[in-house]
């Protein structure tokens, strides 16, 4: 009880009561038995709102924020909805997920002490409740007032903190006696502490968290900071100062307002008013909760129920389409791109189901007009939505044409299901199919239920299933992990004091396991996707630099005759050094090119630096044109050209959030009190540990190699710099000479590759094949069984260049190939359309699940091993493994593809092995061989 009883309930006379309908114990000055909170009471604020006057959302923000400034609390900005400074979430989830990790462990101080903001929030677990229930939303904004005590310093804790609650509610002209304090317990993100849920007139409108204690491995401990983690919820203060229906009239009366202009509604006060209030008293999280609320309703009201549900199933989709509307005007702000993966997954799950609700409600409009109408109801108190309105509505329009391709497609994929279904004797699709083909096809539930002739059932919980497979990021990258020797001191890290040291001298203070640890070192440890450096350490061979930690492990080829203690003589492979300071100074500066033309919603989504090639890879929704390539290249060479200084520097996290925005973490989360910035005048600033020259003009010139997408919303850039640009130079330039076409440049030749669908490297070997004539064509095909290549596109791809003398030297070769385009295509058709489509039967309504996988595997023969890779490619599908064997002759290839937990690599090995051959690849995709005599045994019984 010591935690419960605090100052103000002692001197105000507060009695300590125990719930008899839930038990729990709580804190009251008015005459209630129960606890006040549904289902324990229902709500009473309804048309009769506890507050003086009635607060409009934006005055209920400004008023809770002046309140705490004024009892020396410091005003915040709000953190971006995307949590970029942490690795283990997506979203900022509460306001206390902007100080965790690294205010709670005592890394850095709190931006302030104490502090109060208003901060957005995301959460989906509760999206199927959206619309339906009156109170729950996707995006919400958590108020809050912040205190984080050391034993150095105390700031304020329990009794401070329910009086300031309570003064405010006070404020706001809410009865003393219409305030509960339920006791309670609250745990979240590693950490816990007692709380109090504060309830007026049946609705939760705080919770005043006291976090003590935080998770270890060896159990709960008490925290060295002691954290007042309050949540205040602004659309419920809203509501109830209101007293409307539900809270989406409170939160959004314009934007609803307009979309009802289209609509033709009975909107009912009181059906919905008394909707709200007995769905309060309930907790609806199924279908059957929702028709147990709705006859109580109906009941209640005195109306028949088919009546009740013909006024209400508008609303829950108008409410819905509202709501997620709000919240995709902070994602699209914040710079989500609408994907398949990561944040994109949640983007892309509220446009569809916007679309959808959009559709049942039979409204004429589009989703970039609704959200063009939520940044006009907020952009005065969020004018960031003003600056980046045409991203916003970019995205939203996009996203919204792909949506409506992939109805289109969806029909003709939902009637193949059918029939392999049917073939099978099958009459009903499972749940399993349903999250398939919304993860795969992207096809919501109820569309899946609107094309086939099968039995659907529809999950009441089925958005709150799938966007709980994708709630927690997955690391990229596994670490090697190496347990170090106890005992050892930090490695000063020598090379940020001095970049351009390329010999010294340092003292060995450990020998394990071929790795050498120095007390300081200018070799640079692989990280932030810069590869390592390498050189020598008294001779021997550096092969590798990792860090582990704080301490810089260098991997020696021959370690022996060195010792602990011994001072050693270093040398970095300095060419190779140089070449990864180009290459990476040359990413910052393609980045902040690619955000200029392309716009706000580009944030990096990964990037390596090596010696001969860089790549960055972007968010983007579309793949890049050439003339966006050449303006981001343009713009990149042009800051190179312009000679600008790059700036490294070590700075206190808060100081450089505050100065430069969370832009900063542009690679991702970065550890640390102080954070390295790499500061390109006025173009780039990011956090970054790699190393860098101090001037643009030293990387020379860059080119873009490549742009390519590499997966749903995200799009590579491959570019060179430097030595590794030289090189890449006189490689087209040999290239050019050996097809006897040195007139033309980097430009044409890629023109020229691109109508064979080859890269330049490949254009020799290429055009040199079908010089050969048509004859020795047609001899390489040998019917059917021979590959085919792209020939019969090749002239109608050509016709659509440019011409003049660039490609004339090609006419005669394309017109003697138009003659026999028809032969070509039959010929493709015939061979490889229709083993695909019936792997694309067996994907969609043949195949095996496996712990969740869906297994595909597929028996041919004749093809080569090039037609398997593009089989494989073109068919490969989210959470699916495909296993295709192809024999010819006495031999046998297999492809694995694999888009799941599964290794293709592991399997090819495996299914190989058992044929007597071998296999090689990655996670992704493998190829292998073996003897054809058992291969159809051993793949037919084969299961991962």
């Amino acid at each position: 009880m010591s935690n419960y009883e605090v100052e103000l309930f002692r001197e105000q006379g507060f009695r300590r009561k125990k719930c008899p309908k839930c038990g729990k114990n709580f804190w009251t000055l008015g005459d209630g038995i129960d606890c006040g909170e549904p289902p324990c009471s229902e709500y009473s604020f309804i048309d009769d709102p506890p507050t003086k006057k009635r607060i409009m959302l934006n005055e209920m923000r400004e008023l809770y924020l002046g309140f705490f400034a004024k009892h020396g609390h410091e005003r915040i900005n709000r953190y971006p909805v995307v949590a970029r400074w942490r690795d283990d979430i997506f979203f900022s989830i509460a306001s206390v997920s902007c100080f965790q990790p690294w205010v709670l462990n005592g890394t850095i101080k709190p931006p302030a002490n104490p502090l109060v903001m208003s901060q957005t929030a995301l959460r989906f677990n509760d999206i199927d409740n959206v619309g339906k229930t009156g109170r729950h939303f996707t995006m919400f904004e958590m108020m809050a007032h912040h205190a984080f005590n050391t034993k150095e310093e105390r700031i304020y804790f329990r009794d401070e903190t329910v009086n300031l609650c309570h003064n405010l509610l006070l404020k706001l002209g809410i009865a003393g006696e219409d305030v509960t304090y339920i006791e309670d317990e609250w745990a979240g993100g590693g950490n816990s502490g007692s709380c109090f849920e504060v309830i007026v007139n049946g609705v939760e409108l705080a919770t005043l968290v006291f976090m003590m204690y935080e998770d270890t491995p060896s159990g709960r401990r008490e925290m060295d900071m002691q954290v007042v983690d309050t949540g205040y919820g602004l659309e419920r203060f809203a509501w109830v100062s209101q007293g409307t229906s539900n809270a989406y009239e409170a939160v959004m009366p314009e934007v609803l307002k307009r979309l009802k202009k289209g609509l033709t509604l009975d909107e009912d006060h009181n059906i919905l008013g008394e909707y709200s209030r007995i769905a309060g008293s309930m907790n609806v999280e199924s279908n059957a909760d929702l028709k147990q609320l709705r006859n109580h309703v109906a009941e209640n009201i005195g109306i028949p129920l088919d009546k009740l549900i013909s006024v209400i199933k508008p609303f829950e989709d108008l409410y819905a389409l509202a709501d997620h509307t709000r919240a995709l005007t902070f994602m699209f702000n914040d710079g989500v791109v609408p994907s398949n993966v990561k944040e994109g997954y949640f983007a892309r799950l509220l446009v569809r189901r916007a679309l959808r609700s959009m559709k049942k409600l039979g409204l004429d409009l589009s989703l970039h007009e609704v959200i063009s109408w939520q940044i006009k109801s907020m952009e005065k108190h969020f004018p960031e939505f003003s600056a980046n309105r045409g991203d916003i509505l970019n995205l939203a329009e996009v996203e919204e044409k792909r949506y409506d391709k992939t109805v289109i497609k969806g029909r003709a994929i939902v009637e193949r299901f059918d029939e392999g279904r049917k073939s099978k004797g099958k009459d009903e699709v499972s749940e399993e199919d349903l999250v398939y083909f919304y993860d795969s096809h992207g096809l919501v539930p109820e569309l899946v239920a609107d094309f086939t002739q099968l039995k659907v059932e529809i999950p009441d919980d089925f958005y709150i299933q799938v966007a709980k497979k994708h709630t927690t990021p997955k690391k990229e990258k596994e670490i090697e992990e190496i347990i170090l020797p106890p005992g050892l001191e930090p490695t000063e890290l020598a090379f940020y004091r001095d970049e351009g040291r390329r010999k010294f001298k340092a003292k060995i203070v450990k020998l394990f396991d071929n790795y050498v640890v120095l007390d300081k070192t200018f070799f640079y440890p692989e990280g932030g996707g810069q590869e390592t450096d390498l050189g020598e350490i008294d001779g021997r061979d550096v092969t590798e630099v990792i860090k582990r930690g704080n301490v810089v492990l260098h991997k020696v080829k021959k370690p022996e005759g060195l010792s602990e203690g011994l001072i050693v003589g270093c040398e970095i492979n300095w060419d190779r050094r140089i070449q990864l300071m180009k290459h990476h100074s040359a990413t910052h500066i393609i980045n902040g090119a690619a955000r200029r033309v392309l716009g706000n919603h580009v944030w990096q989504a990964g990037a390596h630096k090596s010696e001969d090639l860089s790549r960055l890879d972007i968010t983007h929704y579309a793949s890049l044109k050439d003339k966006e390539i050449k303006e981001i290249e343009s713009l990149a060479n042009n800051v190179i050209r312009e000679n600008r200084p790059i700036r490294k520097y070590f700075m206190n996290r808060n100081d450089a959030e505050e100065k430069f925005g969370f832009i900063i973490y542009q690679g991702g989360a970065v550890p640390g009190k102080e954070i390295r910035i790499v500061d390109i005048k006025d173009w780039d600033v990011e956090a970054c540990g790699g190393t860098h020259y101090d001037s643009t003009g030293s990387l020379g010139s860059l080119k873009i190699t490549r742009a390519k997408r590499i997966q749903d919303g995200v799009v590579r850039l491959e570019y060179k710099a430097g030595a590794a640009l030289k090189r890449h130079r006189k490689g087209i330039k040999e290239i050019a000479c050996e097809v006897d076409l040195e007139h033309m440049d980097e430009d044409d030749l890629k023109k020229l590759a691109a109508i064979f669908s080859v890269s330049i490297e490949k254009l020799p070997s290429t055009l040199k094949r079908f010089r050969g004539g048509w004859q020795h064509n047609l001899k390489e095909i040998k019917g059917l069984e021979e590959s085919i290549d792209k020939v019969g596109v090749y002239s109608k791809k050509y016709n659509k260049l440019p011409g003049g003398d660039a490609f004339s030297s090609c006419n005669q070769l394309f017109s003697e190939w138009k003659q026999q385009q028809k032969d070509i295509v039959k010929l493709r058709e015939g061979l490889m359309g229709g083993v695909k489509d019936e792997i694309r039967r067996k994907i969609d309504s043949d195949y095996i699940i496996v712990d969740g996988v869906k297994l595909v595997k597929h028996l041919t023969s004749g093809l080569e091993v090039k037609n398997l890779n593009q089989l494989a490619n073109s068919l490969m599908e989210k959470n699916t493994l495909i296993i295709i064997a192809n024999k010819s002759d006495a031999k046998a290839n297999i492809v694995v593809a694999s888009d799941s937990e599964y290794s293709a690599s592991d399997i090819a090995k495996e299914i190989c092995k058992r044929l007597g051959g071998g296999a090689s690849g990655n996670k992704r995709f493998a190829l292998g061989g073996g003897s054809s005599e058992k291969v159809d045994e051993v793949v037919t019984e084969y299961k991962p």
